[in-house]
């Protein structure tokens, strides 16, 4: 039997979107903080409140489209999420007042979270649903991609040409995106469709969060909390450790690893089921966070080399929570409540990774001063994944039994 396609052209151009959405958030966030500091002259608890406010707002959004997305549209979404994104960013220009700046940061944060779910849910459309797997996990590519350019991206530009270029690239790929998305062709819900979605929308709660999609977003939260520790504590350990050089290669490592797995692991999750994937997911994990706690007892040159092993394991393990993840959140949703599935899982995801700094940078400082802190965490989280990794099997993993699709 033929194998229905993923690269159709919307599926492409949706990737795109979702890569440049993507990419303005990192090369955003990853100077805020620093222009905040210098520029602005404000505390570091300012600054790294000016990421986590972001996170709120895209929380928000996602929650917002989740609802919505059957009586609105995905594609007209896009062109929302993607609007509020410019607008706001454009707003930057116009600020040095710090409130104003955070009010900024969450509208902002909030149309990002309307673009990306939307994204994230017409790529759940597209995708043909024997191919779920492999396609979400090329479809989740552009986010790899851009938290591996996005970064240095942002770095190079504010160092060198100043916050407002960096503002003005941003405006350019947002009118880029917003082009892009003309291009998009998506079925959307038909009259009855939406008539019956409607009539038919769960009250309370479950009407923001899908309830199928909680197990599996209960552990996006909890990995993307341990993750947070590498995404926040990375460059300051690194330096610490007199090699920074292996900080920035660890996220190349990271990268490098997904891209060259991806392929064999997508179908792998389609062919033969969750736990093939989640298990090796969780072993990689822990070894990639005992790794970098690890590389802090060792010389420079050998803690180097530790940190890139770190890096391509870290990039086997966690690299695959988000794009399997929405597969399994989105496979066991009812068409209708993809949207909502959709941003409950990343909403999770989200909550996790920006909630974490904010726990992280309260413990850090009991468990030792400068790099024997970071370090401690890093080696305290391994064990941490292996309890989210018994908590994986106690609340989905031992309900899945393996795939004999071929």
């Amino acid at each position: 039997m033929k194998k229905e396609s993923i690269f159709t052209p919307t599926f492409v151009i949706n990737t795109l979107i979702s890569f440049l959405f993507y990419i303005v958030f990192y090369v955003l966030t990853s100077s805020i903080g620093t222009y905040a500091l210098q520029q602005l002259h404000q505390s570091t608890v300012v600054s790294l409140s000016l990421s986590s406010v972001f996170v709120i707002g895209a929380l928000i959004g996602r929650v917002w489209t989740g609802i919505n997305i059957t009586r609105i549209g995905m594609k007209r979404l896009l062109y929302i999420g993607g609007l509020i994104f410019l607008v706001l960013t454009f707003g930057y220009y116009l600020t040095t007042n710090i409130p104003l700046l955070f009010l900024i940061r969450v509208i902002q944060g909030a149309g990002f979270g309307i673009g990306a779910t939307a994204s994230g849910t017409i790529a759940g459309h597209v995708v043909p649903a024997s191919r779920r797997g492999e396609g979400i996990g090329y479809y989740a590519l552009s986010v790899t991609l851009a938290a591996a350019v996005g970064p240095a991206l942002s770095i190079m530009i504010y160092s060198s040409l100043g916050f407002g270029s960096l503002l003005g690239i941003a405006l350019g790929l947002l009118v880029i995106t917003f082009i892009l998305i003309f291009f998009v062709r998506v079925k959307e819900f038909s009259a009855e469709e939406r008539a019956y979605a409607l009539a038919h929308e769960p009250k309370g709660v479950e009407r923001y969060i899908e309830k199928s999609a909680l197990p599996i977003s209960i552990i996006a939260f909890l990995a993307g909390f341990i993750d947070s520790a590498i995404l926040t504590g990375m460059g300051s350990f690194s330096t610490d450790l007199k090699i920074p050089l292996a900080g920035s290669l660890f996220f190349t490592m990271y990268a490098v690893l997904i891209f060259v797995s991806r392929p064999f692991t997508g179908r792998l999750f389609d062919t033969k089921g969750d736990n093939w994937i989640f298990n090796p997911t969780f072993i990689f994990f822990a070894v990639a966070m005992l790794l970098v706690g690890l590389a802090g007892f060792f010389s420079p040159a050998i803690g180097f080399v530790v940190l890139l092993i770190a890096g391509g394991a870290f990039g086997l393990g966690y690299g695959g929570v988000a794009p399997f993840g929405q597969a399994i959140a989105i496979r066991d949703s009812s068409k209708d409540r993809i949207g909502v599935a959709t941003s409950t899982f990343f909403g999770f995801l989200d909550l996790g990774v920006g909630g974490g700094p904010i726990v992280l940078g309260a413990i850090i400082p009991m468990l030792g001063n400068g790099m024997l802190g970071f370090r401690n965490l890093y080696l305290y989280s391994a064990p941490a994944v292996v309890i989210v990794w018994i908590i994986y099997y106690l609340i989905h993993g031992k309900h899945q039994k393996s795939s004999s699709k071929v």
